[in-house]
């Protein structure tokens, strides 16, 4: 078979096998997997090589035609055997089609015979048909034409060959069915073409043939065989029929669900093997079919799971499952070994071996029971990938990124209340983390929402201040007694980076010093010192040094240089609270050198009190910056601080003025008036005691969860109570990536979506015990990862990678090439825009390649506190 085209950023064809569209939208991904129709020798070493060959389904937006996205593979097929189930229902086809009067009055017929085997013709010459020259008036294809790499010149064959008066006989394993029943591996190299009716009714109107008569069978859960006549014309009634009840088939959304089919079959059938195993029970199974090599591959399959596989194909006996260790025996074989449980991989067989071999009565499991995903993320994947041609890294929040969530389940959200969510294709969430920490009394909260409702109506923003902007920076000035002044803007960096500005003004010094937490603005000043630091001038960074949290004799150094404009830091972090006199010990250290003191307010302002954790600790600031809660969700954030300082920004100033902040949008009144209600909201109530009731239940649930699962040195629960995070380590207790997506993955499938238990005052008592109950649901998958020592057949997809990194890898997104070559700026020679640290351009890289650690030194892993 042919390899298909490939686009020049390497990432598959770029039109449609069918119509030669270039619309295709990616529906199902199964990374690289063992070809489907090479079995090795069972003594064979198991290559790295089996594992090489792409496999995805592309669904064309044009002609609706899903087809095989790539395939490298150049191989023969051992044979199989006909099964009784396929015979049987090529003798009622011919049966059914004859009583349709098709087959009346003999004649010349041609055949396009499918690789797998069968044929009709010697039940269409006991109807008095042979094999003729030139155009016949039958022409048959039982499975043939989907093996055909140009679909387009596949279906213009078949027309050809069919007589002018005569009629095409097309049967197919309907993509109606391969849906409806989570039929995923029916994609499979060498299998070009999987029809809906839609679809195929399209393609045979492409070539001037059409649809008149259709039939269905139970084969394979759903075959359909078409009759198409030369001409055009309204499909005859059966043909109308499906064609109405598959109308939603041309939809990628609708198709895409087979990928969530695969990862839930693939998980359970490796958790259930994991169990079989632990209970001493020996698993062979039955059917070494092309279908079930992706299946094996992904589970990450051995015959320490599965001892064997038997096959009646004597051709296939004597070697292995491709990609594994897994001996393919003789039906009698495995009678003999007289296992406890048989895998069948495929379903249509199991009257036909239940009947055969009575000795196994009771040990059948057919694999089609594990495909049933409990959510589904369709729509989710391509609106996803929509975001990325539209905005860079898909998202206008690195932290938000598509790569902080397991790759197939990169929910897309529509709306929420209180602490749920909901994604575009329906599924509901417990939401923790509620949005980056910015919501802290619920989605929607009605207080807020009528207080913004009731202002929008009479405007928004003005060409003068308004009354609301005194009232507001009133409020917020009596939440924090220890700020004599405020100035509002929009985001959290603005206000660090206003405040650095202020601080530089005041001291005449230029050096910045941070404390090494993870994130405090996205300008220069920072963003430099970080692995992301690509268009930041060397010497900004430069300007910017760290010193180590509850480290007082590393800020002591750092001041020590005597050229420290300010330090900035978080008085606390959801992992590190302050050893006792360290704050006390900075505000001493900060007046001794004439450095300003400023606190990042961004997370603990309305998560440790309403006056942030200056006011928890007793240690004021010179200056704070406040950002995230202040409006639950709506854009405000604000600089705080001495009014000697803050005064240099305004018109009472006899010394240079600091263009300290100003925005267009700073003050507008709906943030504003969400900020009041918020106010309002933590004088009369305690959201702050709700979060921590809250986050210490959740807490208690789930380390309790975790030590009866005997994970307590892999899985752990740290935090204030208002802002918890859990970590994740492998089998040697190392913090994973890998593991923590695993985790991830399998809270989403059982509604709980949140890189971190960071709650709110909405979470109630019953969704905090759900959260603990699916954290329980969920252990044993980790727990199988942990005594397998890899999450192989367990995680699907690449893990997640920390938000800022220099490269996009480990989860590039395959699309646009790199960009091209620039000159220079020391030498006349070209050189590349963009590097991974060779000479080279960053390759684009496989959606399913061996991960790639890129570790930055200023984020941990998996953190989602910054951009």
């Amino acid at each position: 078979m042919s390899a298909s085209s490939c686009d020049e950023s390497g990432h598959g064809r770029v039109t449609c096998r069918g119509c030669g569209g270039r619309r295709l939208q990616r529906v199902l991904d199964l990374g690289e997997v063992p070809a489907a129709d090479h079995f090795p020798p069972a003594d064979s070493p198991v290559e790295q090589a089996e594992t090489s060959h792409p496999l995805a389904m592309d669904v064309c937006a044009d002609c609706g035609l899903a087809q095989l996205a790539d395939d490298d593979t150049r191989t023969a097929e051992p044979r199989g055997v006909e099964p009784e189930a396929l015979t049987s229902q090529a003798a009622d086809a011919i049966r059914r089609v004859g009583e349709a009067g098709w087959l009346a009055g003999g004649g010349t017929v041609c055949e396009f015979g499918s690789p797998h085997g069968g044929s009709w013709m010697p039940l269409l010459a006991d109807r008095g048909y042979h094999p003729g020259s030139g155009s016949a008036d039958v022409v048959v294809d039982c499975f043939g034409i989907m093996h055909d790499a140009d679909q387009g010149a596949a279906f213009r064959e078949r027309a050809a060959a069919t007589a002018p008066g005569g009629v095409l006989l097309l049967q197919f394993h309907s993509l109606g069915a391969i849906v409806a029943h989570g039929q995923w591996n029916a994609l499979r190299h060498g299998h070009f073409g999987y029809y809906s009716t839609p679809a195929l009714v399209d393609q045979l109107a492409r070539v001037g043939m059409r649809a008149v008569q259709a039939w269905r069978f139970d084969l394979y859960g759903g075959t359909v065989l078409v009759a198409a006549v030369h001409g055009a014309g309204d499909p005859g009634p059966t043909v109308r029929a499906l064609l109405d009840s598959e109308a939603a088939l041309t939809d990628p959304a609708t198709v895409g669900v087979l990928q969530d089919a695969a990862d839930a079959q693939t998980v359970a059938l490796r958790c259930w093997l994991e169990q079989e195993r632990r209970a001493g029970r020996r698993v062979y199974a039955y059917g070494a079919a092309s279908r079930a090599v992706a299946l094996f591959s992904r589970a990450a399959l051995n015959s320490s799971l599965i001892t064997a596989v038997a096959d009646a194909s004597p051709a296939k006996q004597g070697r292995r499952m491709p990609g594994t260790d897994i001996p393919i025996i003789a039906p009698q074989t495995l009678v003999d070994a007289a296992p406890d449980r048989v895998l069948l991989t495929l379903g249509d067989l199991l009257p036909e071996v239940a009947a055969r071999w009575p000795q196994l009565a009771g040990r059948w499991v057919v694999d089609d029971e594990f495909a049933r995903p409990a959510r589904r993320f369709a729509r989710s994947r391509l609106l996803q990938n929509r975001l990325h041609e539209l905005v860079p890294g898909g998202a206008h929040t690195y932290a938000r990124g598509a790569d902080q969530y397991p790759e197939t389940m990169p929910p897309v959200l529509t709306h929420g209340r209180g602490c749920r969510v909901w994604d575009v294709d329906g599924n509901d969430y417990i939401e923790y983390g509620m949005g980056l920490r910015a919501v802290t009394l619920g989605h929607g909260y009605p207080p807020v929402v009528d207080a913004v409702a009731r202002t929008i109506a009479g405007g928004v923003g003005f060409s003068r201040p308004t009354a609301l902007e005194a009232a507001a920076a009133e409020d917020f000035l009596a939440l924090v007694p220890g700020a004599e002044m405020v100035k509002f803007a929009k985001n959290g960096s603005d206000a660090t980076t206003a405040a650095v500005r202020l601080a530089r003004a005041v001291t005449g010094r230029v050096t910045v010093a941070v404390c090494d937490q993870p994130f405090f603005s996205t300008d220069d000043w920072f963003i430099g010192t970080t692995a992301m630091s690509g268009g930041v001038p060397a010497d900004h960074a430069a300007a910017t040094v760290r010193f180590s949290y509850n480290d007082l004799d590393s800020l002591a150094a750092v001041l020590a240089a005597g050229d420290v404009a300010c330090v900035v830091m978080e008085a606390a972090t959801a992992t590190a609270e302050p050893d006792p006199g360290f704050l006390a010990g900075v505000r001493r250290l900060c007046d001794r050198h004439g450095t300003l003191l400023v606190f990042d307010e961004m997370i603990t302002g309305f998560r440790w009190a309403a006056g942030g954790a200056q006011a928890v600790y007793g240690v004021t600031p010179d200056l704070s910056c406040w950002g995230k809660a202040m409006g639950n969700g709506f854009p405000l954030s604000a600089l705080a601080g001495r009014r000697r300082y803050m005064e240099l920004g305004g018109l009472r100033t006899d010394r240079d003025r600091v263009f300290l902040l100003s925005s267009t949008h700073g003050p507008e009144a709906a943030s504003l008036a969400a900020f009041r209600a918020v106010a309002a909201a933590y004088r009369s109530e305690d959201p702050v005691a709700r979060m921590e009731h809250a986050g210490i239940r959740l807490a208690a649930g789930v380390t309790a969860a975790v030590a009866e699962a005997g994970l307590a040195d892999h899985i752990t629960v740290t935090g204030r109570p208002s802002c918890l995070v859990f970590g994740t380590a492998d089998a040697d207790g190392v913090p994973s990536q890998a593991y923590r997506t695993l985790f991830l993955q399998e809270l989403l499938r059982r509604g709980v979506l949140g890189q971190s238990f960071v709650t709110s005052a909405a979470h109630g008592e019953d969704d905090v015990d759900a959260t603990v109950a699916a954290v329980r649901d969920a252990l044993p998958v980790y727990r199988y990862a942990i005594d397998a020592r890899s999450v192989a057949g367990l995680l699907q997809g690449r893990p997640v990678a920390p938000a800022i990194r220099r490269t996009s890898a480990p989860r590039r997104v395959a699309g646009y090439p790199v960009l091209p070559p620039r000159i220079s700026s020391t030498s006349n020679e070209l050189t590349p825009a963009i590097t991974d640290g060779s000479a080279s351009p960053i390759a684009s890289t496989s959606a399913r390649s061996a991960p790639r650690s890129t570790p930055s030194p200023h984020i941990p892993s998996g953190s989602a506190t910054g951009p």
